[in-house]
């Protein structure tokens, strides 16, 4: 009676398990996700990959969680949702291949999961072995290496055989173990096997299957494998035949065919249990027919008879009458295909016009009588995209001003540098010392809340990321983003931990100076972090820089490799280790799949010595900062500029530019004279002095005082130019012009006119929405206006409206039409999809029925970085069509964006005004009928929708399962590469 409720309760504790793990797995699998389980034997030669190489798309994966990982299991989630493509998968109808049944107990099939079998049954008999059928009904298969299984679940009968997997070895039928469980999403329909060339093979399969008594795995896994690389021939023949008929189409060009027999030993494969074939006399596999090259007009192979007989175990096995039909059409695989954008021409690699390379034992005579087709036209978007995959960008071509490493970066196109601490002081600190080592013409320096961390709407969108201090739930997004391929910088932070889990707290340091040598920095002090993370005793110690010289020198062992991390496999290399105890000071882990880069520091880099050291202090900061330069620009890849040449910014003076008599009369209304005295006006925060004829400044121009000169001109804008192409009414006839200010929206931040504007050269604290910091260097096109009018229903799409006139001002030029310059909801100005040249920035003060919009706008004209510009555009329009489009001036870019604005206002205001704008609004932006995933910040599943359009209030609308969702423009963040929309950074 005592093993009743010892039975019981454990019965209770697994299937409470298993319910935990379903929960879990059900997070895993919310919105765009894979699951993955995956074993690899203890000190596996090859971790396996964080994807199966049958996915369409693993190259695409990346990590996103790890729900549990040891020496053998691996059970983690990746992005994006990994396909498999079955059109060249064999279809389980029948038996195949195991002989489970068609009918399966598993109802409410709504997973789709593949499973990947050792081809060699286990050797002891197991006692659990569970059958394909009781686990969900089978689809489709394919044999090669390992056996292949796709089928149909649900998520309770995932949860049980995902707790099965991991709870020990895994057996399905005839003992094979499984060494990959992942959910995918699966397209397409299997080979039904029923051509000539198969019909045999699948008919001694299911024989073999009918007869247990005499069935023989060996054999067995050989007719699969033999089928399924029939299927890949054909399945290989259809898809490029259809290629040559409908894509390639337009290259009017003519392939000769050339033919030949094909034998069953043509696709034959190695097994790990060869079998011994004999014919009558010497064992040898006897082809029935000679070889002959058939004649071109006739369109089938020469179809092959073949007799193999095996014998295992001392009995006969006869495989006869095994009939191969395969026609071969030599023709051009999708990647051969190479665009020459500078002749206008599409040419064909003649070295890949093959047949399937899979196929090793196939040969073929090929006669090309054309490979070049006629010239034509390429589309200004599929030409942005190809030379954006082979041409690196402006930016890339020239970096004045900074020192770039030759180490790629994987997300070149994105400014920003995020930093993040749970320490304000050490958080500003990281912030002020980046700021002096990095290139800020191409970087915005900005800080993340905790929140904002964990949320992940970053993910992507970073160059770099900073953490000093403890990382808490973000490091497991900050490693997913390493593996992914991106940069990190952790200083004094728990992160070496998750990063290298075997890494652990050693001893507490507190407050203790070190001394370190790194590079050119010799007996360097500095402080020690109050944890010392050290490696486990049960790993070889790391090795130092001169460790790794002298092995490299004398052929010894290499640095130490990391394999935990599902997929990835992380060098570790030892920078500099402090003097004393030798534990490690400065650390390097770089992902060789994906080249992530990551930098752990064990000392305080981000604080200056002087708040700790004494007469030492000077020395000791600028080797901390000659540190950091070289860790940012030579490891991280970043652009950096010597700490040494780092400048305060040096404001300039204003000029008025306008016609003369307005400007005295509004001078004269904003800032009448007191006295005599000086004409200065306070704008928020701001002090504006307006200096007429003889009037001096009383002081310096600063952040916060802005001397504007009514009677001068500016030497650096050319007021000629920007006037004569000005046909508003009342938009930016009026003007202040800087070529250094702190923003243009703190001038135009007070009541001053409707239509009147400050521009800038440079802007020294420029924002965009929602606070973030907004880069404004030397060739952006920068402006704010103000709009006064009355409250309307259309006061909320001034915003959308503003982005509108920047992309008019470009494309509404005679033959500028062409350009791919784009808007991206709400507000920001895209080139194609992928690179922002600008955006606009919208703030309102409301009086009572009146609105005064503060408009801030800009757009990169002619400064090659941080991302590309307008002129770099025009001169890749001009380079692939042969065009002479003359490149574009920031004064001449700023005239008819303040006329397209107004325009656009008009427009507005106007009845049924609001239809027609977003009529216009939509043949400019990017998003129409775009599928997209809503992560709300409640930290619940994404949401798959559909873009709608814009309300009238301009929100974008979206078709949900549950209905249509407005999603505010200033609350949400539009990330087009992940497809996904997120809550603000």
């Amino acid at each position: 009676m005592l093993f009743t409720p010892i039975y019981i309760a454990m019965t209770f504790i697994k299937t409470w398990r298993i319910r935990s793990f379903r929960a879990r797995l059900l997070e895993f699998l919310s919105g765009n996700t894979s699951v993955a389980f995956c074993k690899v034997p203890e000190n596996a030669a090859e971790t396996p990959t964080l994807s199966s190489k049958l996915c369409t798309n693993p190259k695409n994966a990346y990590l996103c969680d790890l729900l549990d990982y040891t020496n053998k299991t691996r059970i983690c989630s990746m992005k994006p949702t990994q396909c498999i493509e079955i059109s060249d998968w064999v279809t389980c109808s029948g038996g195949m291949p195991l002989g489970s049944s068609d009918q399966s107990p598993v109802t409410d099939l709504d997973v789709d999961i593949l499973f990947e079998c050792e081809m060699d049954p286990h050797e002891d008999s197991s006692p659990n072995v569970t059958t394909l059928e009781s686990m969900g009904q089978p689809i489709a298969w394919k044999a090669g290496s390992h056996l292949a299984i796709v089928l149909k679940t649900n998520i309770e009968h995932l949860s049980v055989i995902g707790f099965q997997f991991v709870g020990g070895e895994f057996v399905i039928d005839h003992n094979l173990p499984v060494v990959r469980i992942q959910t995918v999403q699966i397209c397409g329909d299997p080979n039904k096997a029923v051509d000539a060339s198969m019909r045999s093979l699948r008919t001694d399969i299911q024989n073999n299957l009918k007869n247990p008594l005499e069935f023989q795995w060996s054999v067995h896994a050989a007719l699969l494998r033999k089928l399924s690389k029939v299927v890949d021939i054909k399945s290989e023949v259809r898809s490029t035949t259809a290629q040559m008929n409908g894509s390639y189409d337009s290259l009017q060009e003519t392939t000769s065919l050339s033919r030949r027999s094909v034998t069953l030993a043509d696709v034959s494969v190695n097994t790990g249990r060869s079998l011994s074939a004999e014919d009558d006399t010497d064992g040898d596999i006897v082809e029935k027919s000679s070889d002959i090259i058939q004649s071109e007009e006739k369109p089938i192979e020469q179809i092959e008879t073949i007799r193999v007989d095996t014998k295992t175990d001392d009995k006969d096995v006869v495989l006869e009458n095994v009939t191969v039909e395969i026609q071969h059409n030599i023709t051009p695989k999708k990647s051969s295909l190479k665009l020459d954008l500078k002749k206008g021409t599409s040419q064909l690699s003649t070295s890949l016009l093959n047949i399937s390379s899979q196929i090793k034992s196939v040969t073929t005579h090929k006669r090309i009588v054309s490979t070049t087709g006629p010239r034509k036209v390429i589309p200004l978007e599929s030409t942005s995209k190809v030379k954006d995959e082979h041409k690196p960008s402006s930016s890339q071509q020239s970096t004045p001003k900074s020192a770039k490493t030759s180490r790629p970066l994987v997300n070149t196109k994105s400014p920003n540098v995020l930093v993040y601490s749970d320490s304000l002081v050490a958080r500003d600190n990281l912030e002020a010392s980046l700021k002096k080592v990095l290139d800020c013409d191409r970087y915005t320096v900005q800080s993340v809340s905790r929140a904002a961390l964990e949320a992940g709407a970053w993910r992507g969108r970073a160059a770099l990321v900073a953490v000093a201090g403890c990382a808490g739930r973000g490091a497991a997004l900050l490693l997913a983003h390493l593996l992914d391929g991106g940069r990190l910088l952790a200083l004094c932070s728990d992160l070496l931990h998750s990063v290298l889990p075997y890494y652990k707290t050693a001893e507490v340091r507190e407050n203790e100076i070190v001394q370190f040598t790194y590079d050119k920095w010799k007996s360097v002090k500095m402080k020690h972090h109050i944890f010392c993370y050290q490696a486990s005793p049960a790993k070889k110690q790391f090795s130092t820089e001169s460790d790794r010289q002298a092995s490299q020198e004398n052929n010894m062992t290499r640095p130490s490799k990391y394999t935990g991390h599902p997929g990835h496999e992380l060098d570790i290399q030892v920078l500099a280790s402090e003097e004393t105890w030798r534990t490690p000071s400065l650390l390097q882990a770089t992902d060789l799949t994906n080249s992530g880069i990551a930098i752990f520091s064990q000392i305080h880099l981000e604080a200056d010595p002087s708040d700790y050291l004494g007469d030492e202090a000077a020395e000791s900061n600028v080797a901390r900062l000659g540190i950091l330069h070289k860790i940012c620009g030579e490891i991280l890849g970043l652009h950096v500029r010597d700490p040494a040449e780092f400048k305060q910014v040096e404001y300039t003076r204003g000029f008025f530019l306008g016609n003369h008599v307005h400007k005295l009369s509004q001078v004269e209304r904003w800032c009448p004279a007191v006295d005599g005295g000086a004409r200065v006006q306070q704008l928020g925060d701001l002090e504006v002095q307006w200096c007429l004829r003889g009037e001096a400044p009383r002081e310096p121009p600063s952040e916060n005082f802005l001397p504007v000169h009514v009677y001068e001109c500016p030497e650096n804008f050319s007021t000629v130019e920007y006037f004569d192409n000005l046909s508003s009414r009342c938009v930016g006839r009026l003007v202040v012009y800087a070529e250094v200010m702190s923003s243009t929206m703190r001038v135009t931040s007070q009541p001053l006119a409707h239509g009147a504007g400050a521009v800038a050269g440079r802007q020294a604290a420029a924002r965009g929405r929602g606070g973030n910091t907004w880069l404004s260097p030397l060739g952006q096109a920068s402006i704010s206006v103000q709009i006064w009018h009355k409250m309307s229903p259309s006061t909320p799409l001034v915003q959308h409206a503003a982005a509108l006139a920047a992309v008019q001002a470009i494309r509404c030029q005679p033959n500028y039409e062409n350009l791919d310059i784009r808007i991206k909801w709400p507000n920001d100005i895209y080139y194609g999809r992928d690179v922002k040249i600008g955006g606009t920035i919208t703030t309102a003060n409301c009086m009572g029925d009146d609105v005064i919009l503060n408009i801030g706008t800009g757009v990169n004209i002619s400064n090659k970085v941080p991302t590309t510009c307008v002129n770099d555009i025009i001169e890749e329009y001009n380079e692939a069509h042969g065009a002479a489009l003359a490149p574009m001036s920031i004064e001449k870019f700023l005239a008819r964006y303040c006329t397209q604005l107004e325009r656009t206002l008009d427009q507005l205001a106007a009845d049924a005004g609001i239809e027609a704008f977003l009529r216009l609004y939509y043949e400019y932006w990017l998003h129409t009928g775009e599928e997209i995933r809503v992560h709300t910040d409640d930290g619940s599943s994404p949401v798959v929708g559909t873009v709608i359009g814009v309300d009238e209030a301009g929100w974008l609308l979206v078709n949900t399962a549950a209905g249509e969702t407005k999603l505010a423009p200033d609350g949400n963040t539009f990330d087009m590469m992940s497809g996904l929309i997120a809550p603000r950074l």
